[in-house]
């Protein structure tokens, strides 16, 4: 199996973000995809324990999220920028 994600051809013109459209905000967007910093369990299929949230694994993106953090704001509104131009 695998997981796909969407081009990023034309996210410019889009009004809302991420799966749902909860967010119009790009920044947001970009933070929402950031985890708990917790690591799965490899045991674990869903790489849960009981009681944790369903986004309590770390995610793929933690470590461009974190480097995008790590920015300038000029850094990060240059990126901004670009995005929405596409």
């Amino acid at each position: 199996d695998e997981f796909r994600t969407a081009p990023l051809w034309g996210l410019g013109q889009r009004i809302f973000f991420l799966h749902d459209g909860r967010t119009s905000d790009l920044m947001a967007a970009i933070q929402a995809h950031a985890s708990g910093n917790r690591d799965c369990h490899e045991d674990d299929r869903l790489g849960r324990q009981s009681g944790d949230s369903p986004n309590a694994c770390n995610s793929e993106a933690d470590k461009v999220i974190a480097n995008f953090n790590d920015l300038s704001a000029s850094q990060k509104q240059d990126i901004l920028n670009f995005l929405r131009s596409l």
